[in-house]
């Protein structure tokens, strides 16, 4: 079970994603205002973030950036309505996906599972010498 916050002013988009976020037995809050995600971001309490790039007001570039110095391991996927300024937006910062709208639920969700499964991802260690020692991966047992 994954914490995600979806900061969108589409409501409609924003509750149906975090319907289907609850029925897939996660944590879902919604906000409207890019201040209010900032605020939850710096208590720490996501572990991903869904952001409307196209947002009115501090929802673009400055929002992202913003993010990334209050929240760097948090990864974001972004919702665009233009596809070109999707790409462009996917060029110039790390996300972990970029949506175009009307957004798909199903989309989404593959979105998120995809996130959350690279968060959860072992990263490798480095030993004094600076060798990088690779994650030991378990198979699933199931």
């Amino acid at each position: 079970m994954a914490r995600v916050m979806i900061c969108d002013d589409d409501k409609d988009t924003a509750e149906e994603l975090a319907c289907a976020l609850r029925a897939a037995g996660h944590e879902a809050e919604v906000c409207r205002h890019t201040m209010d995600m900032l605020r939850a971001a710096a208590e720490d309490r996501f572990d991903l973030i869904a952001l409307g790039l196209d947002m009115a007001g501090f929802g673009r570039a400055g929002a992202v950036e913003a993010l990334r110095e209050i929240a760097p391991r948090v990864p974001i996927i972004a919702l665009h309505s233009k596809p070109s300024a999707i790409m462009r937006a996917a060029a110039s910062e790390r996300f972990a996906a970029v949506l175009p709208r009307p957004v798909e639920t199903k989309n989404f969700m593959y979105a998120v599972a995809c996130a959350l499964a690279e968060t959860e991802a072992p990263q490798p260690r480095r030993r004094a010498g600076g060798t990088v020692v690779a994650p030991v991966l378990k198979p699933s047992v199931g």
